[in-house]
């Protein structure tokens, strides 16, 4: 063989052999890559995911913190409002028991309410009727009568300065305050009442807030 032919054999060998080994470096070049790009993509897509959950997070912190404002200023508008009509409703309670006390009609219906109470929550024996001064015997006299044949002993009706309407009602230590006075004692239990009542029937005057 001669020394040109060996000469071409070489080289094709060594170009055989270069391509084969810039096949294997493209091969694992383009393996690597894919691996990074693969890599790259999942950092990606967890980053994105991560941002996601934080905004969508973020969000719903924001919107409750919104209802919540809403909510309070909601509750406090209404107690502005409660506040307002209980300071309108009150006086008009007091004003409408007085009425009912100042007519003889109502008057008598009153008390036959207060002493029917009494007689279901009080023991017998020696009562002491408390009256306002404009309550005359003429009026209290038949239940005095009544009261007479019930307990065995006549009640004592006496007229009391301090009891403006109603009746206060005394037996043995026990009392029945029926009178004006201790039907709106007990405030906060009346007021809960009436806004019970103004939401069922709301009243007729503006309220301002």
């Amino acid at each position: 063989m001669k020394l040109e032919e060996r000469e071409r054999g070489l080289l094709s060998l060594i170009e055989e052999y270069r391509d084969a080994e810039c096949r294997t470096l493209l091969e694992t070049a383009r393996a690597e890559a894919q691996t990074l790009l693969a890599d790259a993509y999942r950092r990606a897509r967890a980053q994105l995911h991560a941002r996601v959950v934080s905004e969508r997070a973020n969000a719903r912190s924001r919107l409750h913190a919104a209802r919540a404002e809403h909510d309070t200023r909601r509750r406090a508008s209404g107690d502005r409002a409660n506040a307002r009509l209980l300071e309108l409703a009150w006086p008009r309670l007091h004003e409408a028991l007085s009425r009912r006390w100042a007519h003889a009609e109502t008057r008598a219906i009153w008390a036959r309410h207060a002493i029917a109470q009494a007689r279901r929550r009080l023991p017998h024996g020696l009562w002491t009727v408390r009256h306002p001064p404009v309550w005359s015997a003429v009026e209290w006299e038949p239940f005095e009568a009544e009261l007479t044949r019930v307990l065995g002993q006549a009640p004592h009706f006496r007229a009391d300065g301090a009891v403006s309407a109603g009746l206060v009602i005394e037996a043995q230590g026990a009392v029945l305050d029926a009178s004006l006075e201790g039907l709106l004692r007990d405030r906060r239990r009346l007021e809960a009442r009436l806004l019970a009542m103004l939401a069922r029937h709301p009243m007729d005057a503006g309220v301002e807030t």
